[in-house]
């Protein structure tokens, strides 16, 4: 399922989520098969929302005490480009969320213990429809597929190169800025539905093998974030998971060689592992655990499916698997969040 088409289709910006704290999650299991005797963390009881404007981040600062109340205690602010940057202002969307009402946020999240984790969606989704996102926008050099499609016809969205000297160098600045404005201690590099990787008109790229290529960013941005700053990195988890080994579609998997990339990257990466159908099982989550990672399993609008991926997280019975995230993508506005069924009532289940 295309996740952003809905969304697209109902508005050009959307909702927003945050808080903060220390690092979260269940650690993966130690050396001899046990798990550690550390003290069970809280579940993560998360809402994924698109904030675009200071207007949305006006309305979240509002809606916060009540999504508090329900039990949300994560927000994953995905701003893409529309915040303040000061280090590359040309990539700053008119209207944007300011620094300035990100540190409110990041008060009033500290104040009722709700960790904010921010969002650049990353290496993918650099376009829609007949619009190129920013970054592409003012650096054309960066693109994956550089002079090819006009217009984005017959593509689904554009992609950087991840192999491209420059694009780290910038996006790192971006990411560091944003951190910092939301005050957090973690970074969701988002990273899902990369569907131009390894392409023929890339000449850094061409003929390269496509789970490598995905592995080299994830790994590059794993360096920054963690090695470097400190902090800790989320990341959704469609393209480590292989369609005809899943049995799941070419939205929540990967049919273009880069589920290989699983075995590639650091286990400490909180994994988003999004599914938006019903289903009686959802393979990925065992999968994913026996890989090591942390799961945050995800789901969306339908309330059935939401309970559905959040009782089958919930059998897994692993510290491996953190809790439950929420994501929006347009289909409620933000003063109504707190009593949206398929929010509220699976994070009952999580009480």
């Amino acid at each position: 399922m295309n996740r952003l088409a809905l969304f697209y289709l109902v508005a050009s910006l959307a909702l927003a989520t945050g808080c903060q704290t220390g690092s979260f999650g269940s650690k993966p299991s130690q050396a001899d098969g046990t798990e550690s005797r550390e003290q069970k963390p809280p579940v993560l009881r998360g809402v994924h929302l698109l904030l675009g404007s200071d207007a949305q981040a006006a309305a979240l600062q509002e809606e916060m005490p009540k999504l508090a109340a329900v039990g949300v205690n994560a927000l994953v602010l995905e701003t893409d480009y529309n915040f303040e940057f000061k280090s590359h202002p040309e990539l700053s969307s008119p209207g944007c969320v300011t620094q300035a009402r990100a540190h409110e946020l990041a008060a009033e999240a500290r104040r009722l213990g709700i960790r904010l984790i921010p969002q650049i969606n990353c290496l993918g989704h650099q376009s829609w429809s007949r619009s190129t996102l920013s970054l592409l926008a003012q650096h054309p050099e960066f693109d994956e597929t550089p002079g090819q499609y006009p217009n984005n016809t017959n593509i689904y969205c554009r992609s950087w190169c991840p192999q491209n000297p420059q694009v780290n160098q910038v996006v790192f600045a971006l990411v560091d800025e944003l951190v910092t404005a939301f005050e957090a201690s973690a970074f969701h590099a988002g990273m899902d539905e990369v569907f131009i990787i390894a392409s023929e008109h890339c000449p850094r790229c061409k003929g390269h093998d496509p789970a490598k290529l995905f592995a080299k960013a994830v790994n590059d941005f794993h360096h920054h974030i963690v090695k470097e700053r400190k902090w800790e990195m989320f990341l959704w988890a469609d393209r480590l998971l292989d369609a005809q080994m899943m049995g799941y579609g070419e939205w929540e998997s990967a049919r273009n060689g880069t589920a290989g990339a699983v075995d590639l990257i650091p286990k400490d990466i909180v994994l988003c592992d999004w599914h938006y159908e019903r289903r009686t099982h959802y393979p990925s989550l065992p999968f994913l655990v026996g890989k090591g990672f942390r799961v945050w399993p995800a789901g969306w609008k339908s309330l059935p499916a939401a309970q559905a991926l959040s009782k089958f997280s919930r059998q897994q019975q692993s510290r491996q698997v953190v809790g439950y995230l929420c994501t929006t993508w347009g289909a409620v506005k933000i003063p109504a969040l707190a009593e949206w069924p398929p929010l509220v009532d699976v994070l009952k289940e999580r009480n």
